[in-house]
């Protein structure tokens, strides 16, 4: 018998250790789900948006989003202790970039991160924050998602990075990729051309689109919600809409802030709120519809009617 025991005994101690090393990396990694596929984790909801378009009806990813729907912009996002644990257990993180999510910083490997606006060429932030702040800052803009040409950039680096973890259905994810872009091109196609009309911005989330446009952009401010603005920079809205009586006065929709004193100096038609495709349903299309009517809106100022 204890020739037996001494005979069985070290592969009873492997099998031990092995089992034991099993279930440490199911604790540290998480049991993986439907055939072990991958988790891939996007950090803002148009980014969600476009690997729902490219994953399509395929189920080869596991895809999850670090902020909720209707969180809107990640301006001073707090990471929770959920979030912490799925930012260990993606296998890719995908971030909007541009300096967007800086508390990200020392929590992700590099090997997982993957920068989605690595080929956009951003604009400068140049805005004002806080109502008794009277300097300004310059910085990258991160909101490069709101224009269409800038967005089909960061689409390209999802597509490459979903089909870089799941091999089996890369050809699938192309051809959803190309879709997809044709659809954004013909977001693209319906820009209109305001030919250097000038115009205030109440954020600076609506700069690319601007740019998109071609409005001149005469000043930018942070009108968030938090931050109200400063009587200097109403009296500079006051000032240039008694030197330009086309005017346009673009607020973003996030928040729900108006300057009905400065909205007065201007006709009703040249006070349009956009939407920045932050927040929406979970429908792959929720992007595009959001596009569609801030052009529907912008359009309005070739045409000389008023804003839906």
């Amino acid at each position: 018998m204890k020739s037996t025991f001494r005979h069985y005994a070290p592969v009873a101690l492997l099998l031990a250790v092995i089992l034991l090393a099993a279930t440490c990396l199911s604790l540290l990694t998480g049991d993986r789900e439907q055939g072990d596929r991958p988790r891939v984790l996007v950090t803002t909801y148009p980014l969600y948006v476009a690997a729902q378009n490219i994953l399509g009806d395929t189920d080869g990813v596991q895809l999850t989003m670090l902020s909720a729907v209707g969180a809107g912009c990640l301006h001073d996002y707090q990471l929770t202790p959920a979030d912490r644990l799925a930012l260990e257990r993606a296998d890719l993180v995908m971030t909007n970039g541009v300096g967007a999510e800086p508390f990200l910083e020392g929590l992700v490997e590099e090997h997982r991160l993957v920068d989605t606006a690595v080929w956009v060429e951003p604009l400068c932030s140049d805005h004002h924050h806080g109502a008794e702040e009277h300097h300004h800052h310059e910085d990258h803009n991160e909101h490069v998602w709101v224009s269409p040409t800038q967005y089909q950039k960061q689409v390209v680096q999802v597509a490459v990075a979903l089909r870089s973890v799941d091999r089996q259905n890369s050809a699938r994810y192309e051809q959803n990729a190309k879709a997809y872009q044709t659809a954004i091109k013909g977001v693209e196609q319906r820009l209109p051309n305001l030919n250097g009309r000038p115009c205030v911005l109440f954020h600076d989330s609506l700069s690319y689109l601007a740019a998109d446009v071609g409005l001149d952009v005469k000043l930018t401010m942070s009108a968030d919600g938090e931050s109200g603005l400063s009587a200097n920079h109403l009296a500079q809205v006051e000032r240039l809409a008694k030197e330009h009586p086309d005017l346009v006065l673009l607020y973003d929709t996030q928040y729900p802030i108006r300057y009905t004193a400065v909205d007065g100096l201007v006709p009703a038609a040249q006070v349009i709120s956009l939407e920045t495709a932050v927040v929406g349903d979970g429908k792959p299309t929720d992007w595009l519809d959001a596009m569609n009517r801030n052009l529907d809106k912008l359009q309005t100022l070739t045409e000389g009617g008023d804003a839906p």
